[in-house]
């Protein structure tokens, strides 16, 4: 998922600041101050400065008719809202066939994944020329190896070849998981005729500021932002094309709004008039030809204050200790007073937490030393009294190991004893509760394996509540690490 970076001035120096959009901690370069990033969970408005002039965009209008007298030019700061988010799917999944007599399937433990490469049985001892150069080319090399006679039988080979019955196919539909990284721009004002339907892959390569609305009135005019938060957040969270999806859960949302500039050229040639779009950044041409008619939903300006970002210095509430710089982390922990803090919006709030000592025979170190203690969300869950269930709060490349994971350690129960001695270096936290509730909601719906069954979950979802954090030791196996409670082995290097 692209970083848009945003550029703007340290509150303490003076200095350039530039963070990605979306961290919550950053340190000065310039006089080493460490600063909290305030407004998490909110609508925050940034925008583009132009790179263009009146006059480039007016001779980008006329390509191809030089005829034509540029009447007017005016820049528009058009709105545009952009969504990310890591996205949990669970899709409807048809039937698998059933596999043809005497054929082995590798992959696909327990028959409930696909397997990733099918093989007769019979070459099961001499597959590897097959796999690397191709069917035919694995028998010119057995040919000049001599090795296309038939070998003497094994008793080995006998029993390989033995015709096996083929598994009947299941007759039930499963649903099989699905993940990506949600990146979504779309426009936040109803203009049609304009031509821009979305920033595109443009935003992999942007440099967006705060929106500050003297600077753009300066420049030119602010278009009103038109659709609500809400229905934007709907249709950000829609997955045209994805028409299997039967249940999906989007993590770590964050939605903001983009400010983006556009010339809009007044044309005229032989009685007729009417408006180009020019990219104020790109200098290309986005639509040749609008209505005049465009100029009246351009003109709706806004009246609302956008939110900006805002900055304070990151220190504990309690103590006034410095708190780690982790610009990715929402959850705070102080190594002095050992509270933990939360950040919501332009506050902290302090959360329950523990860390876990699991039982003397479960806690033995790892071969590469100390154990790394990695996050996790406990949720008191309404399917009974006790009832619990764990979600990870890390950040991890391969969303679907945070599911498994998750899984496992709600089915165990974890057994273990509150960590009473001096504060061990803690991984931070990417997930906040709210995010934990919607990874547990989307386990639980994928606990019910029929789609029909999984699509019901989104009308009665079960309840989550009273989050509380607890760390957990993995323990490091060269270049793994692996819960002591399951054995789950992850690696370290798709942390983060």
């Amino acid at each position: 998922m692209s970083q848009v970076v945003v550029s703007t001035e340290c509150p303490s120096c003076g200095g350039p600041l530039d963070f990605s959009e979306g961290a919550n901690a950053i340190r000065c370069p310039s006089c080493r101050s460490t600063l909290l990033v305030t407004g998490r969970k909110q609508v925050l408005s940034y925008w583009v400065a132009p790179k263009v002039k009146a006059e480039v965009a007016g001779a980008a209008a006329r390509t191809g008719r030089i005829e034509a007298r540029v009447a007017r030019t005016e820049l528009y700061f058009v709105p545009f809202y952009r969504l990310t988010g890591h996205d949990f799917q669970w899709q409807d999944a048809p039937p698998r066939p059933a596999p043809e007599p005497g054929v082995f399937s590798l992959g696909g433990a327990g028959g409930s994944d696909p397997a990733e490469l099918d093989l007769p049985v019979g070459s099961m001892l001499s597959w590897s020329a097959d796999v690397l150069l191709g069917k035919r080319a694995g028998n010119v090399v057995r040919d000049l190896l001599g090795e296309n006679r038939p070998p003497p039988r094994t008793l080995e080979q006998a029993v390989l070849t033995v015709p096996r019955a083929a598994p009947a196919p299941s007759a039930e539909r499963s649903v099989q998981f699905l993940d990506r990284y949600v990146e979504k721009t779309f426009p936040a004002a109803d203009l049609p005729g304009l031509g821009a339907f979305s920033l595109g892959v443009r935003t992999q390569a942007l440099r967006i500021s705060l929106f500050q609305r003297d600077a753009l009135a300066a420049l030119g005019k602010v278009v009103a932002v038109q659709v609500s938060q809400d229905a934007a957040m709907t249709q950000g969270l829609a997955a045209p094309g994805f028409e299997h999806v039967v249940y999906r859960q989007v993590l770590g949302r964050i939605l903001s709004v983009i400010y983006f500039p556009f010339w809009v050229v007044e044309l005229s040639q032989g009685g007729q008039e009417w408006l180009t779009i020019v990219d104020g950044v790109a200098e290309s041409v986005i639509q040749p030809r609008a209505p005049l008619a465009l100029y009246e939903a351009l003109g709706r300006t806004a009246s609302d204050a956008p939110l900006t970002v805002g900055f304070r210095p990151l220190v504990c509430p309690n103590c006034g200790w410095d708190l780690p710089v982790e610009p990715d982390d929402v959850i705070f922990c102080c190594t002095s007073c050992q509270r933990t803090w939360q950040i919501h919006g332009a506050e902290m709030a302090e959360i329950p937490h523990e860390i876990a000592t699991p039982s003397t025979a479960d806690q033995t170190t790892g071969t590469s030393g100390a154990p790394l203690y990695l996050p996790f969300w406990q949720l008191a869950s309404s399917a009974g009294a006790g009832s619990h269930v764990w979600e990870p709060a890390f950040r991890y490349r391969r969303l679907k190991v945070l599911h498994d994971l998750g899984l496992r350690l709600s089915t165990k129960t974890p057994a273990y004893t509150p960590w009473a001695g001096e504060c061990p270096t803690l991984r931070g936290c990417f997930y906040d509760a709210a995010d934990a509730t919607l990874l547990a909601r989307f386990t639980a719906a994928g606990e019910r394996r029929t789609p029909e069954a999984v699509k019901a979950a989104a009308v009665a979802e079960p309840i989550f509540e009273a989050p509380r954090l607890t760390w957990i030791p993995f323990k490091r196996e060269s270049q793994s690490l692996v819960d002591p409670f399951t054995g789950l082995a992850l690696q370290e290097a798709l942390l983060g």
